[in-house]
């Protein structure tokens, strides 16, 4: 085989090993790349899944104590 097939067939490889790097790594759920389109679902790592349910208890937190302010203005007689 000559030097210069195997110097091709080595680009193209590594050409193509970083594209399917780069779309395993993607966030995105829609991908349009030259003639090929393609949704996906996002697989969510744990970090992204921890992220959401702290967000989630946080906007819960705010609503409950917006909800329930007025009570911590009012005095118990006992």
């Amino acid at each position: 085989m000559s030097p210069e097939i195997i110097g091709l067939v080595a680009i193209i490889g590594t050409t193509i090993s970083g594209i399917l790097t780069t779309l395993f790594h993607s966030r995105c759920s829609h991908i349009k790349c030259c003639c090929m389109e393609c949704d996906r679902d996002v697989i969510h790592t744990q970090e992204d899944t921890e992220y959401e349910k702290a967000k989630k208890e946080k906007e819960a937190k705010k609503e409950f104590d917006e909800k329930f302010s007025h009570l911590n203005n009012l005095e118990i007689n006992n």
